[in-house]
C-alpha cells in the first residue's frame, strides 16, 4: 500500500495530517446524498479535528449548515465527516 503523507490544511500548523475531511450532505425534499472532499480542508491532524469538533455551532444535521473553525469554510450544508489515513502513532 502506498501512502503520501499530508500536512494539515489549518494556517500554520507543522502536523502531518490523519484524516481526510469530506462533506456528507443529504437533501430530505429529493432525497440526494452528496459525500465530497472538502476543498477548503482536505486534510487535518487530530489535534485540530477535536478542535474542529469541540468548536462547531449550529445543529449536526446533514441538511443543515454546521459552522466548523476550520473545515467547510464555504459554508455549505453537510457534516464534516473525518477519514483515517494511516494510524498517527506507531507503537
Amino acid at each position: 500500500m502506498t501512502f503520501e503523507s499530508h500536512r494539515c490544511c489549518v494556517d500554520g500548523c507543522p502536523n502531518l495530517a490523519v484524516y481526510e475531511v469530506h462533506l456528507y450532505a443529504f437533501d430530505p425534499a429529493e432525497g440526494a446524498v452528496s459525500f465530497a472532499l472538502d476543498d477548503t480542508c482536505p486534510y487535518i491532524c487530530i489535534e485540530h479535528a477535536i478542535d474542529n469538533e469541540r468548536h462547531a455551532t449550529d445543529d449536526r444535521k446533514p441538511w443543515l449548515t454546521v459552522r466548523y473553525p476550520h473545515t467547510n469554510r464555504e459554508r455549505i450544508p453537510g457534516v464534516a465527516v473525518y477519514l483515517q489515513l494511516e494510524p498517527a502513532y506507531v507503537a
